[in-house]
C-alpha cells in the first residue's frame, strides 16, 4: 500500500511547474517518486528529473519541448497559465487553452491504457453552459496556433474576457475528449479553482488592475484564499491510481463556492446555475 497512488517510476509531464499549483503539483510528485518532466517559461526550482524550458503561447516551442519528453508517458498535468488583464485575451487564449490543446494531443499516442490527462481550469469557466456554442466553434478548429489566432482576431469582440472563455474551453475540452479517449483507456479531468493565494493572483491584482474586493466576490463563504497545495493534491489525485474509473469530470476546489451559486444561497455572477 506504500505506492497506492501509482507514480512511483513513472514518467510524469506537467507544465507552469515553476510556481503556484505547478509548482506545489510538481513537488507533490517527485515526492510520491515520479519521473517529473517539468515545462514552464519559467526557472523551476523543483528536483524534477527534467526542467524543459517551453511558451505554451508558441507552437514550434511546445514541438521543441515535446521531442524532449520520453516516449512512455504516464500521466500529463497541464498547470500552464496566465490572468487576464495584463495578458491580452488572444494571449490568454493561447496560453491557457490553445498550448494546453497542442501539447495534449501532441502526447496522446505516447499514452496508455490506465494513462491520465489532469488540467487546472477555473470557477471562472464555471459559465460555460450560456456560451457554448461558441465554445465549440472554437474547438472545432485544428490545433494549431494558427488556426486559434486567426480566429481570436476574427471574433475579438465575442471574447472581450480571454480568462474566463479560456477556462470554459478547458471545461469543454476536457467533457468533449472524454468519449475518444476512454477508448484507449485514457483519463481526462480537470479541476476548477477559487481564488488562491499565488503568483498568479499576485500579478491579476497587481497595479490596481482588479481590486481585492472584485476577487473576493468569489471567494467560498469561509472567505480563504486556497493555497498552490490545496489545488496541486487534488490534481494529482485525478490522475492516480485512486481515481482510475474516473474521467469527463471538472472538479470544483472551492469549499464550496459553487455548490452555494447552485443551492441560489449567493448571486451567480458567472452563469453556473
Amino acid at each position: 500500500m506504500s505506492d497506492v497512488l501509482g507514480y512511483t517510476g513513472k514518467n510524469v509531464v506537467i507544465t507552469g511547474a515553476a510556481s503556484g499549483m505547478g509548482q506545489a503539483a510538481a513537488q507533490l510528485l517527485v515526492d510520491l517518486g515520479a519521473e517529473v518532466y517539468a515545462l514552464d517559461i519559467a526557472e523551476i526550482s523543483a528536483p524534477v528529473a527534467a526542467a524543459i524550458r517551453v511558451d505554451m503561447k508558441d507552437g514550434d516551442s511546445i514541438d521543441k519541448a515535446v521531442a524532449q519528453l520520453p516516449s512512455d508517458i504516464h500521466a500529463l498535468f497541464n498547470c500552464a497559465g496566465v490572468p487576464s488583464p495584463p495578458f491580452s485575451a488572444e494571449e490568454t487564449v493561447l496560453i491557457n487553452f490553445a498550448g494546453l490543446r497542442y501539447l495534449t494531443e501532441a502526447l496522446v499516442d505516447r499514452m496508455g491504457n490506465g494513462s491520465g490527462i489532469a488540467s487546472i481550469a477555473s470557477t471562472a469557466g464555471m459559465g460555460w453552459r450560456p456560451n457554448l456554442a461558441l465554445v465549440k466553434e472554437f474547438l472545432a478548429l485544428d490545433s494549431s496556433h494558427s488556426a486559434a489566432v486567426e480566429w481570436l482576431q476574427a471574433n475579438a469582440d465575442k471574447v472581450p474576457d480571454g480568462y474566463g472563455f479560456s477556462k470554459q474551453c478547458i471545461i469543454v475540452y476536457t467533457m468533449h475528449m472524454a468519449r475518444e479517449l476512454a477508448k484507449k483507456g485514457i483519463r481526462i479531468n480537470c479541476i476548477a479553482p477559487s481564488p488562491t493565494d499565488s503568483g498568479f493572483m499576485k500579478i491579476l491584482k497587481g497595479e490596481g488592475q482588479i481590486p481585492d474586493e472584485a476577487v473576493e466576490l468569489f471567494l467560498p463563504s469561509n472567505g480563504q484564499y486556497a493555497t498552490g497545495a490545496e489545488m496541486g493534491a487534488p490534481l494529482v489525485m485525478l490522475n492516480s491510481a485512486l481515481a482510475s474509473f474516473v474521467s469527463g469530470n471538472n472538479l470544483p476546489v472551492d469549499f464550496g463556492y459553487c455548490a452555494e451559486v447552485t443551492m441560489a444561497q449567493r448571486d451567480d455572477l458567472l452563469g453556473i446555475a
